[in-house]
C-alpha cells in the first residue's frame, strides 16, 4: 500500500513565486518531485545550486550556539525538538480523533464542519509516522532521491563559498527596441522579465561570461542592480563593463600616500576615468582610514556628466530603416548620479545588523593593535616576511575570513542570551527552526560586513535617520527608539506588533554609453528571499506592468528607479509591512495638539481655583504646582523630536530635487547639442526632459507635504511655549501675592511683638525694684522702711525708666537729642582732657629748664648740635633755617645759625641772669 500525503495549506501567498527556486520552495514536499521533472535545464540547474548552497550553510552552522549557556549546538537542539515533538504528537493523536469524531456529528456544515473533517485527515497521516511505508516515504520525498548530481557540485554553475559575495545576487532587466522588456537569454541569469537575477561571483568575476561587458547594440537597454552599496563591487563591475583590469587599489593608495603625480602623458584606463577621485572617493565621507563609526559613511549628493570613452572594436551598425532608441547625435556623456532616499527597517533586525558591525569593528580594531604591536616589536624584515607568508596563504585559500572564523566558531551570536524560549513541544521546534531560519537568511550579510566593513573600498552600511544626522555618534540606540514612527508601530499592549525604524539609504546610479544603467542600493536586513516592500522589487513591478512605450531611452529607465526610490513612503497601493510614514506622523501631531489642549486646560482650572482664592490651598502650595512644567516639556520635547525628524527628511528631499535638478539640466544639453538629430528623436529626449520636470515637481510636493506636517508641529511648539510663559507669568503674580501677604503677616507678627516689648518695659523696672528693696516693710515684716515710701519710689523711678525707654524706641526727636547730646559731651571731655595734657607738658618743661645750670645747659646745647651735625652729614640737609640766619665760626668753633633765634636769645639771657646773681 502507497502512503499518499494530500493536504494542501489554507494559507494563500500573497506575493506570488517568481523563479523557479520560489516555486520550489512555495510547493509541498510531495509536489516538488514532479514540479521539478517539469522545469527546464537552467531552472533545474537553479535549484541544484541553491541545495547545495542549503547544506553547506547547514553544515556551518553545524558549531554554532545561541549563548555561551547552552550545551547542544543551535543543529543539535533543532534535531532534538523535531523528535520530541514527532512523539508527542504521535501519542496524543488518538485521543485527539476521537474527541473530533465526538463533535463531527454536532457541527456546523458550512463553517465548523470543514475544518473538523481537514484535521480528521491530518491526524488520520500523524497515526502513519511509526510506519514503514511513511518512512518510505519522506524517503521519496528527499531531494537527494530525485535530484541527480546533488552531491557533486557543478563548477560552472555554483558559486566559491569562500568567497565574501556567497550568497549575494545581482539583478538583470532587459528592454528591447519594438517588444518592451524581454528576458535575457544568458546562462547564468535565472528567472523571467523582469525578475531574472545572476550570482555576484558570475557578474563580477566571471571575465569571459559575463553579461556585463560593453555592448553597441542600439536595440538594447540593460539594467543591472548591486544588493548593497559596496565599492568594491562598483569597481569591479566598472571593470567588467570595460573589460579591463584596472589596479584601482593601487591607484588609490598612490595618491594618499602622495606619491601619484598626475601627467597627461599617463594613459589612465576607462574605469579610472569613469570612477575618478572627485567623482568616487573624493566624494565619500567617513571612509574607512577614518576613526569614525561605520555609519558615518555616504557618497555626497551629486549628479555629473563625464564623457564616455570611445569604443575599441565599433560593431557593425543597424539598418537605417530600423527604429533604434533616442541617442545622442554627439559624442556620448555618461551621468553619475549619487542621491540618499527614505526607507525602513523592522527594530530586531536593525539590533542584529547593529550587533554585527560592532562585533566586526572590535575584532578589526584588535587586529590592527596586534599588527601595531609586532610591528613595533620586530625589524621590517620580519614583517615584509609575516606579510608575505599571509599572502601566499591568501592565494592557496588556506585562510578564513572573519565570517567564517566567528560564524563557525559559534562566537557570533545574533542574540547574546535570549530572554524566552518556548516551553512547549511544538513551541520549542518552531522557535529552534526560526533561529536556523534567521542564521542561514543572514549568512550573506553576515560575510558582507566581515569581509567589507573595513576595506580600502569599504561597504557603506544602512543608517537611521539619527545616524544620518548625527553621524559622528557612536550610539544613536536611544534616539532611535525615539522616532516617531518606532512609537506609532510599537505597542506595549500588543506583543504582535513589529516596530520599525526610519532608514536613510543611498542610490548610487551610472548612466554608461546611453544604453546601460549600473545602480546599486541596499536590500533590508536579511532578505534573502523576495521582499514586496523592497525597493528592486518595486522598480521590477513598475517595469513589468509599463506600456513598452513608456521607455524610449535609458534615460526614462533612469526617471523610474529614481523614482521608485524617491517615492517609498508616498505610495500607498503596496500591500505590506511597511508603515505609512505620513499617517503616523499625522497621528503624532494630532495626539501632541491634544496634550496642549488638556495642558491648557489644566492651566485654565488652576487659574480659576487662583481666582476663587481657594481657602484650603495655600500661596505656596499654588506656587509650588506653577511651577511644576514637567506635563508641558515632556509635551515640547515630543513637538520637537517630531519637528527634527521632519526637518531632517526634508534635507533628504531637497538633495533629491538639487540632484535631479542637475540630471535635467544635463538632459537639457544633451537636447541642445543634438540639434541635427531626427525629429522623432529630438521629440522622445523633449518627452524626457519633461518627465524629469514633473518628477522633480512630485518630490517638491513630497517635502511640502512634511513642511506642512512640520509647520502643524511648529504652532503647537509655539502654543506650548506661550504656555509656559503664562505659567512663568502666573507664578510671577502669586509669587507677588505670596510676598504681600507675607508682608501683612509681618505687620501683624511685629505689632504682637511691640505688644509684648511694651508689657516688657512696663514689669521689667517693677521687677527690678522690687528685686532692689525686697519689700522689707513695716507692715508686712517688720522692715526699716514704710510701704507708702518704697511704692513711691518704685512708680516714680520706674515711670522715669519707662517713659526714657518710650520715648526712645517711638520718638525719633527724643532719640536725636539724647545722641546730640552724648556726643557733645564726649567731645567736650575729650577738648578738655586734651587741653590739660598740653599745659601739663608747657609747665614741665619750662620747670626743668629753670632749674639748670649754665654748664649743664651748655651741655645740653653742645650734645643737640653734635645730633644736628650727623644728621646733616647723613642727609646731606641742615635744619630748615633762613640762609641769612646760618653763621659759622673759624676753624675749630661751632656752628650757631643751625639754632632758632628764640633758643639763641633765650641761652643768652638765662646767662646774664646767672652771671648777675
Amino acid at each position: 500500500m502507497q502512503f499518499v500525503y494530500s493536504i494542501q495549506d489554507q494559507y494563500v501567498d500573497p506575493v506570488p513565486p517568481t523563479d523557479a527556486w520560489a516555486s520550489f520552495l512555495a510547493a509541498r514536499f510531495s509536489q516538488r518531485p514532479v514540479l521539478y521533472e517539469n522545469f527546464p535545464g537552467p531552472e533545474k540547474e537553479l535549484v541544484r545550486k541553491e541545495l547545495r548552497r542549503i547544506r553547506y550553510l547547514r553544515e556551518y552552522f553545524a558549531t554554532h550556539r545561541l549563548s555561551p549557556a547552552d550545551r547542544l549546538t543551535l543543529a543539535a537542539s533543532l534535531e532534538r525538538a523535531h523528535k520530541l515533538w514527532r512523539e508527542s504528537a504521535s501519542r496524543n493523536c488518538n485521543n485527539s480523533l476521537v474527541a473530533i469524531e465526538r463533535e463531527l456529528p454536532k457541527a456546523e456544515l458550512k463553517t465548523r464542519r470543514p475544518l473538523l473533517l481537514r484535521n480528521r485527515t491530518i491526524l488520520r497521516q500523524v497515526q502513519q509516522w511509526q510506519s514503514t511505508q511513511y518512512v518510505d516515504l519522506q524517503n521519496q520525498m528527499s531531494p537527494q532521491s530525485y535530484v541527480n548530481g546533488l552531491e557533486a557540485p557543478d563548477d560552472s554553475v555554483d558559486d566559491n563559498p569562500r568567497e565574501s559575495n556567497y550568497g549575494y545576487n545581482g539583478w538583470v532587466i532587459v528592454f528591447r527596441e519594438g517588444e518592451g522588456g524581454g528576458t535575457l537569454d544568458h546562462p547564468y541569469c535565472h528567472g523571467k522579465f523582469p525578475h531574472q537575477k545572476i550570482a555576484m561571483q558570475k557578474l563580477l568575476y566571471d571575465k569571459e561570461n559575463t553579461p556585463l561587458k560593453r555592448t553597441r547594440d542600439s536595440k538594447q537597454l540593460r539594467y543591472f542592480h548591486l544588493q548593497a552599496n559596496n565599492m568594491k563591487w562598483v569597481e569591479d563591475a566598472v571593470s567588467r563593463y570595460y573589460e579591463e583590469d584596472g589596479d584601482l587599489d593601487r591607484h588609490r593608495r598612490l595618491h594618499q600616500r602622495r606619491l601619484y603625480q598626475h601627467s597627461s602623458s599617463k594613459k589612465e584606463s576607462n574605469t579610472e576615468k569613469l570612477l575618478k577621485r572627485e567623482l568616487w572617493h573624493c566624494q565619500e565621507r567617513g571612509g574607512a582610514d577614518t576613526h569614525l563609526p561605520p555609519h558615518s559613511r555616504q557618497i555626497r549628493p551629486r549628479c555629473a556628466l563625464v564623457p564616455s570613452p570611445p569604443e575599441g572594436k565599433p560593431e557593425s551598425k543597424p539598418p537605417s530603416s530600423a527604429p533604434t532608441f533616442f541617442r545622442s547625435s554627439s559624442g556620448s556623456q555618461d551621468i553619475v548620479l549619487f542621491m540618499p532616499y527614505l526607507h525602513w527597517e523592522i527594530e530586531k533586525r536593525l539590533v542584529r545588523m547593529t550587533n554585527v558591525i560592532r562585533k566586526t569593528r572590535q575584532m578589526t580594531e584588535r587586529e590592527f593593535a596586534f599588527e601595531r604591536r609586532n610591528k613595533r616589536r620586530g625589524t621590517w624584515g620580519s614583517v615584509v616576511e609575516q606579510a608575505t607568508k599571509r599572502a601566499k596563504r591568501i592565494d592557496s585559500g588556506a585562510t578564513t575570513t572573519n565570517s567564517e572564523r566567528l560564524a563557525g566558531a559559534g562566537e557570533w551570536d545574533t542574540e547574546d542570551s535570549p530572554s524566552w524560549r518556548p516551553r512547549s513541544r511544538l513551541g520549542s521546534y518552531l522557535w529552534h527552526a526560526s533561529k536556523m531560519y534567521q542564521l542561514i537568511d543572514e549568512a550573506a550579510d553576515w560575510r558582507l560586513i566581515g569581509d567589507h566593513l573595513y576595506t580600502e573600498s569599504p561597504l557603506h552600511i544602512r543608517r537611521t535617520l539619527e545616524q544620518y544626522y548625527y553621524w559622528t555618534a557612536e550610539d544613536t540606540t536611544q534616539r532611535d527608539r525615539q522616532q516617531v514612527v518606532y512609537r506609532g508601530t510599537w505597542m506595549q499592549n500588543d506583543p504582535e506588533a513589529i516596530p520599525r525604524v526610519v532608514m536613510v539609504d543611498q542610490l548610487w546610479l551610472w548612466i554608461l554609453d546611453e544604453n546601460t544603467i549600473i545602480s546599486a542600493f541596499p536590500r533590508r536586513w536579511g532578505r534573502n528571499k523576495p521582499d514586496p516592500s523592497a525597493v528592486h522589487r518595486a522598480i521590477r513591478d513598475h517595469l513589468g506592468s509599463i506600456d513598452k512605450a513608456q521607455v524610449n531611452s535609458i534615460y526614462d529607465l533612469a526617471l523610474i528607479i529614481i523614482d521608485e526610490c524617491s517615492k517609498v513612503f508616498f505610495d500607498r497601493t503596496k500591500p505590506d509591512l511597511r508603515p505609512e510614514m505620513v499617517d503616523i506622523y499625522s497621528s503624532a501631531i494630532s495626539k501632541i495638539a491634544e496634550k496642549k489642549t488638556e495642558a491648557y486646560e489644566r492651566f485654565g482650572r488652576d487659574v480659576k481655583r487662583m481666582n476663587a482664592q481657594d481657602p484650603l490651598q495655600t500661596a505656596e502650595e499654588l506656587l509650588r504646582k506653577s511651577l511644576n512644567i514637567k506635563y508641558e516639556w515632556s509635551v515640547l520635547m515630543e513637538a520637537q523630536n517630531v519637528i527634527d525628524q521632519l526637518q531632517i527628511m526634508q534635507e533628504i528631499f531637497t538633495q533629491q530635487i538639487t540632484v535631479m535638478a542637475d540630471f535635467e539640466r544635463a538632459l537639457r544639453g544633451m537636447l541642445l547639442s543634438g540639434a541635427a538629430a531626427a525629429a522623432a528623436q529630438d521629440a522622445r529626449i523633449r518627452a524626457t526632459v519633461d518627465r524629469a520636470g514633473a518628477l522633480i515637481s512630485e518630490m517638491k510636493l513630497r517635502r511640502d507635504e512634511l513642511a506642512n506636517l512640520e509647520k502643524r508641529q511648529a504652532n503647537t511648539r509655539s502654543q506650548l511655549r506661550e504656555l509656559l510663559d503664562m505659567k512663568q507669568q502666573q507664578s510671577g503674580i502669586i509669587e507677588a501675592k505670596a510676598a504681600i501677604r507675607r508682608a501683612d503677616e509681618s505687620v501683624l507678627q511685629g505689632r504682637s511683638i511691640v505688644v509684648f516689648t511694651v508689657v516688657t518695659i512696663f514689669f521689667l523696672p517693677l521687677s527690678f525694684f522690687a528685686a532692689v528693696f525686697g519689700m522689707n516693710t513695716k507692715e508686712l515684716n517688720d522692715g526699716t522702711m514704710a510701704l507708702n515710701t518704697q511704692l513711691l519710689y518704685m512708680f516714680i523711678l520706674s515711670s522715669i525708666v519707662i517713659i526714657f525707654s518710650l520715648a526712645l524706641a517711638f520718638s525719633s526727636w527724643a532719640r536725636t537729642v539724647l545722641f546730640g547730646g552724648f556726643r557733645l559731651s564726649y567731645a567736650f571731655l575729650t577738648h578738655r582732657m586734651v587741653m590739660k595734657r598740653g599745659h601739663n607738658q608747657q609747665k614741665a618743661s619750662g620747670k626743668h629748664l629753670s632749674g639748670a645750670s649754665a654748664q649743664a645747659l651748655r651741655e645740653f646745647m653742645i650734645a643737640k648740635q653734635k645730633e644736628w651735625e650727623s644728621k646733616e652729614n647723613s642727609n646731606n640737609v641742615g635744619l630748615p633755617l633762613p640762609s641769612h640766619q646760618r653763621r659759622r665760626k673759624s676753624s675749630g668753633g661751632w656752628t650757631t645759625g643751625q639754632f632758632s633765634i628764640d633758643s639763641v636769645k633765650f641761652w643768652r639771657r638765662r646767662r646774664r641772669s646767672t652771671a648777675g646773681d
